[in-house]
C-alpha cells in the first residue's frame, strides 16, 4: 500500500526498456494536472478499444473514456455486462454457448462475459472492418501488482489484444485501505489524464509506426497519494500480493471467502509492488510469455 506524503517537488523520469522511451513529467498536484493536449493536426487520433473487468458502466473506465475522448481519440468500449473481477485470462470456450452483446449506446457494447471474451468479441464483431490502433483496460478500481497481476481482468484483458496483435495497456488505480474507497474514485480523473499522456508520448517516440512494439502490452498502477506521483518507474512484476482469498467456515460443507492481506516482504528487485508503495506510477512491459527464461530442471529430459 502507498504511504500518503506531501512532498511538492516536479519530478521527471527517463527510463529505456525494451525499445520503449518514457519521459514523464507530473505536474505538482493531481488536480492541477493539464487536461491531455488534443493530437496536432498532422496527427490524427487513435482508433481505440476500452474495455475492462469492472463493468462498461464502471467509473474507472468513464473516466479513461473522457480523457481520451478530450485527446481527440474515437473510443468505443467493448467491455463485461457485469463486475468480472479476479478472471485473468479466461474464456467462454463452451462451444454452443449463448452471449448476449448488446450496444447500449453509440460507442458502448455490454457483452455477457469475461475481459477476454470481450475483446475477441470487440475484435472479431465490432472493428470486423478495422482493427483497433490498440486496447485499452482499466482502470481498474484497486491496483493490479505482484501475483495480482496473473488473476486480474483487467490484466486478462489486455493480454487478450496483445494475443491478437494489437497493442495493449492494461491500467490500474491504487486502491489504499487507510485512505478508503474514495481515494481512488477521487485519483480516477489523474489516472487517466495519466495514460492518455503516456499513450501520446509512446506515439510521438514511434516504435515503427505502432503505439508499442511488436508483442509487448504495458501494465500501469498509478499511486494513491495527497500530491501527485514522486514520477515513473518501469518495472518487473513482484511475487508479493496485496489481498487473497480467506476460506473461512461458515457451516456444513461451507465456507465464506473473507479477504485477508498478507504482509510478506517483496524479493525481486525493481518490482512493481515496491514502486507502487513508494508512490511511483509502475509501468511493467509484458508479453503474455510464461516461459522460465533460465530454467535448469533435471529429469524432464528422456
Amino acid at each position: 500500500m502507498s504511504v500518503l506524503r506531501s512532498s511538492a517537488s516536479r519530478t521527471r523520469a527517463v527510463v529505456t526498456t525494451v525499445g520503449i522511451t518514457l519521459s514523464v513529467a507530473l505536474p505538482v498536484t493531481a488536480s492541477a494536472a493539464p487536461a491531455p493536449a488534443r493530437p496536432h493536426a498532422s496527427v490524427p487520433g487513435l482508433n481505440i478499444m476500452l474495455t475492462n473487468d469492472d463493468g462498461f458502466g464502471a467509473p474507472g473506465l468513464q473516466a479513461v473514456r473522457r480523457a481520451l475522448q478530450e485527446a481527440g481519440h474515437t473510443v468505443t468500449v467493448v467491455a463485461p455486462a457485469a463486475d468480472q473481477s479476479g478472471v485473468g485470462t479466461a474464456m467462454t470456450l463452451r462451444f454452443g454457448t449463448r452471449i448476449s452483446a448488446r450496444q447500449e449506446e453509440p460507442g458502448v457494447w455490454s457483452v455477457t462475459g469475461t475481459p477476454a471474451d470481450s475483446v475477441f468479441f470487440g475484435l472479431q464483431v465490432v472493428f470486423k472492418d478495422a482493427e483497433p490502433d490498440l486496447v485499452v483496460s482499466g482502470s481498474n478500481f484497486g491496483h493490479n501488482t505482484g501475483a495480482v497481476a496473473a488473476h486480474s481482468g483487467t490484466v486478462g484483458a489486455a493480454i487478450s489484444g496483445l494475443e491478437n496483435g494489437v497493442p495493449s495497456i492494461a491500467v490500474s488505480t491504487e486502491i489504499d485501505l487507510r485512505a478508503g474507497q474514495e481515494a481512488t474514485l477521487r485519483a480516477f480523473p489523474a489516472t487517466a489524464r495519466y495514460v492518455t499522456d503516456l499513450i501520446a508520448r509512446l506515439r510521438r517516440a514511434g516504435n515503427g509506426g505502432r503505439v508499442l512494439p511488436a508483442g509487448v502490452a504495458l501494465n500501469v498502477n498509478y499511486p494513491i497519494t495527497d500530491t501527485a506521483p514522486r514520477g515513473t518507474k518501469v518495472t518487473r512484476l513482484g511475487r508479493t500480493a496485496f489481498v487473497l482469498p480467506d476460506y473461512r467456515p461458515a457451516g456444513p460443507d461451507t465456507y465464506v471467502i473473507a479477504p485477508r492481506f498478507p504482509a510478506d516482504p517483496e524479493t525481486v528487485p525493481g518490482a512493481d509492488t515496491t514502486a507502487l508503495s513508494q508512490d511511483y506510477v509502475s509501468v511493467t512491459p509484458l508479453d503474455g510469455d510464461w516461459t522460465h527464461p533460465a530454467a535448469r530442471i533435471r529429469g524432464i529430459a528422456r
